[in-house]
């Protein structure tokens, strides 16, 4: 049986200045902190979403090209930020 998963990522590639919108499989998310790592896996931003949000924006100002992963809970989404 496949899995459904439980955040949507709006891209996997984005550019330097653009949002990464993020989208909860359900009516809102089941865990409420996220993080953001890079390739080393080091935390270069973190956050915590209200109750009852099922969409948020995050702008990716700030972060230099690479390879990156959202966190929530125990899921990880890969994503890259390029030029």
């Amino acid at each position: 049986m496949e899995q459904i998963p439980e955040i949507f990522l709006s891209s996997t590639k984005l550019g330097s200045n653009e949002t990464l919108t993020v989208r909860a499989a359900s009516n809102s998310f089941e865990q409420r902190q996220y993080a953001i790592a890079n390739e080393a896996g080091h935390i270069v931003r973190k956050g915590v979403v209200g109750e009852h949000i099922a969409e948020f924006t995050l702008c990716m100002v700030g972060l230099g090209c690479g390879v990156y992963r959202f966190c929530m809970g125990k899921v990880q989404e890969r994503f890259i930020i390029a030029d």
